[in-house]
């Protein structure tokens, strides 16, 4: 894997295990609540947990649409690992295995459905890495301009066309918007339309779009492809 030749080889297993020791400890000490204000496409301003109107996943038939478990991540989890550290089974679709495979290790360790994320990437830009939208939403995940200064501070990404960097400031705020609802629908319109933005809907009572619906259908498509194999 071009990304990680260089990087240290190292067990899975033994990175989630005492990564999840050090963010509880984190998570104790601020709280568990994020200090960044998340944004993607508008720009939004922290609402308290209190104020957020939230809906349930109640069938055990249904999909895990993402995770929760109560850790609050301030830095990014380590990029110490090389290929075959994971049990990964790639997709049939538009991004190269190398890039799938670091997507799935950044599923892994901030506990976020894999195909998930990548029916995000389908839609958002059809895995064009080198998309830039009108509204200024950059690359894979279509990072908005408006995030790059605090993904830039927290991460050290640089460069929002370059795929690996996407990827992981995409997964990044995913995991931080998870971190705040929970729910994937709530958190996928937080992604595409900011939290003010998505809050006015949920105060709507409204707590689907077209733009969830859609990914969560090819999150279906990219699952039963999974379980075919």
């Amino acid at each position: 894997m071009n990304y990680s030749k260089n990087l240290r080889k190292a067990a899975m297993a033994r990175r989630v295990i005492s990564l999840t020791v050090v963010a509880a400890v984190l998570g104790l000490a601020v709280g568990g609540v994020s200090g960044y204000a998340l944004k993607t496409h508008i720009t939004a301003k922290n609402e308290g947990k209190e104020d957020i109107h939230t809906s349930e996943q109640v069938s055990t038939e249904t999909l895990v649409y993402g995770a929760y478990d109560d850790r609050c991540f301030t830095e990014e989890i380590s990029l110490d690992w090389d290929a075959g550290d994971l049990d990964f089974t790639p997709l049939d679709c538009g991004m190269p295995e190398e890039q799938q495979e670091f997507v799935f290790y950044l599923c892994t360790g901030y506990n976020i459905d894999f195909t998930l994320v990548m029916a995000l990437i389908e839609h958002e830009s059809s895995f064009d890495p080198g998309v830039i939208s009108s509204t200024n939403d950059y690359g894979y995940m279509q990072i908005n301009a408006s995030n790059h200064e605090w993904l830039t501070e927290t991460l050290g990404v640089t460069d929002y066309l370059d795929p690996y960097q996407n990827i992981r400031a995409g997964v990044f705020v995913l995991r931080k918007l998870f971190e705040r609802y929970q729910d994937a629908d709530m958190v996928l319109m937080a992604y595409n339309m900011g939290e003010n933005g998505a809050k006015r809907l949920w105060d709507k009572d409204i707590f689907s779009t077209s733009y969830t619906q859609s990914i969560l259908t090819i999150q279906q498509r990219f699952n039963d492809q999974l379980e075919g194999d």
